[in-house]
């Protein structure tokens, strides 16, 4: 039987879990850091999984930045709840989505397990998921730098934070007003540095190349 594309990119990172301190059991993709790179926690958007990562994380790898690539609780491998099997569908409750600050605090205790310092992890995240990274990432004071893309001033309850000074990259697209304001807003702040693509949202800013090569070496530069 013929090795697909897909086959050949989850071979390349290890498959881990781990549980959360509310009982989820995560599941992620991880790929290593070269010695004296940052790690850095990858969060998808609502309905995503952690598979929409992987333009980026392979091109990380290359260039020695580490990833911690995650499935948010009730998304892709992480179904398996405190109660049982869930899925995000299932989350009605005003809290479900900003208790998922606490699957990355996990992703990171994960990471301090394996060795990575808190120095050097970073986060980033897209749409929701930036907002949920911009939060922990403005909560934990050693943090190194923020990944943001196609974040929003709120989504399902989870609000963007900044932390002054932190290193930021921020990105969003013209045809994503909600998240281009609110990219123009941090920019305006000075709290990130900032990069406009032509079409999609969050990781479907990937589709172009120019716009992807500017996040690989923003982030390469960063993890150093």
């Amino acid at each position: 039987m013929p090795v697909t594309a897909a086959a050949v990119v989850l071979a390349a990172a290890q498959i881990v879990s781990f549980r959360t301190a509310d009982g989820w059991k995560l599941e992620a993709s991880y790929r290593p850091a070269k010695a004296g790179r940052a790690t850095i926690v990858l969060i998808h958007g609502v309905a995503a999984s952690r598979q929409e990562w992987e333009p980026l994380t392979k091109r990380l790898q290359e260039k020695g930045v580490g990833t911690l690539a995650v499935d948010l609780r009730g998304h892709g491998g992480s179904t398996a709840g405190p109660k049982g099997p869930a899925d995000f569908n299932g989350f009605t409750k005003a809290d479900s989505w900003t208790k998922m600050t606490e699957d990355l605090r996990s992703a990171a205790f994960w990471l301090k397990k394996q060795g990575v310092k808190d120095s050097m992890i970073a986060f980033g995240g897209a749409s929701i998921g930036a907002n949920l990274a911009s939060q922990v990432a403005a909560e934990r004071t050693k943090t190194p730098f923020l990944l943001l893309l196609s974040p929003a001033d709120d989504y399902r309850g989870v609000r963007l934070a900044v932390r002054p000074g932190l290193k930021t990259l921020a990105a969003a697209s013209l045809t994503d007003p909600r998240a281009l304001d609110a990219v123009n807003a941090l920019e305006k702040g000075k709290y990130a540095q900032t990069v406009t693509a032509a079409r999609g949202h969050g990781a479907q800013m990937f589709e172009d190349p120019k716009v992807l090569d500017k996040l690989v070496d923003w982030c390469a530069s960063a993890a150093r």
